[in-house]
């Protein structure tokens, strides 16, 4: 396309980052409007680092951005989209070509993304050298009043340390997506981090009635039916989980009626 070029967002404002998010995630999925606070939440949550992120430009406008996050040599896609009046003009995969030689200019050894299993992205992405890893779970229910509850009894989960939660899910090989690496997690607020009594499954909090979770992984079919006892008990209003691998806990959640709101699959570059 004429007139078409690429640059990092370094110089973006926030406000302008705002409405540049809003209006290239119009018409998406569900809806990905942030205000200030959560634009700069994300950033900073994300760590991402506008230095490192792409725009691509059409006529003095940017039509277009790619997020990139970077710990050590790893990088993160945190969000890329076009505005809707730009798509179907083949802009996505320069913006994601320009994006990946930036990461290559980085020094990193691999970069990763989600994308949902519907959305037409994924062709581009498989097309620049990604590749699928394993399908992740979005759960976001609004009531689980007719959710049926299993028979077991659901024993009291402890308030343990964050450090020591990480430690045991590291010692189950619960192998986290992005959002829920160590330091990710570490980088929120007023959590709070729970564990069953024998240590085979775990959950991580906002403090703040019927917050989101964080993060929950299980070692073994035990552990996934007492945790998710306990989120079908106590979560009558609904739960958002993002990114959940599908392991015991996604089984048990089907089996009691629960069952994701998207799916994900989760894709890797590796560029050494």
């Amino acid at each position: 396309m004429e007139s078409m070029r690429v640059t990092t967002l370094e110089r973006i404002r926030l406000p302008e980052m705002v409405e540049l998010w809003n209006r290239c995630w119009q018409g998406y999925y569900y809806n990905m409007a942030y205000t200030p606070e959560h634009m700069k939440f994300w950033l900073e949550l994300g760590q991402v680092e506008l230095a490192n992120s792409i725009a691509i430009w059409v006529h003095n406008q940017i039509v277009g951005f790619s997020l990139l996050a970077v710990k050590d040599s790893d990088g993160w896609v945190a969000g890329t989209s076009i505005d809707p009046r730009y798509r179907g003009k083949g802009l996505f995969k320069p913006l994601m070509k320009a994006q990946i030689e930036l990461a290559q200019r980085l020094g990193l050894a691999r970069v990763y993304l989600e994308v949902l299993v519907q959305n037409h992205a994924q062709k581009v992405y498989r097309s620049i050298g990604f590749s699928g890893i394993r399908q992740l779970y979005v759960y976001r229910t609004a009531s689980l009043e007719n959710a049926p509850l299993s028979a077991i009894t659901i024993k009291p989960f402890k308030e343990i340390p964050l450090e020591q939660y990480l430690e045991k899910r590291l010692q189950a090989n619960f192998i986290p997506p992005w959002q829920r690496r160590q330091g990710y997690l570490k980088r929120y607020r007023n959590i709070q981090a729970l564990m069953n009594a024998n240590g085979s499954a775990g959950i991580i909090t906002l403090r703040q009635n019927n917050g989101p979770i964080l993060d929950v992984w299980s070692s073994n079919t035990a552990g996934a039916e007492e945790i998710t006892s306990m989120i079908l008990k106590f979560r009558k209003r609904g739960f958002s989980l993002l990114n959940q691998p599908e392991d015991w806990i996604v089984a048990f959640l089907q089996i009691n009626g629960v069952y994701a709101h998207s799916r994900q699959i989760e894709m890797c570059l590796r560029l050494e």
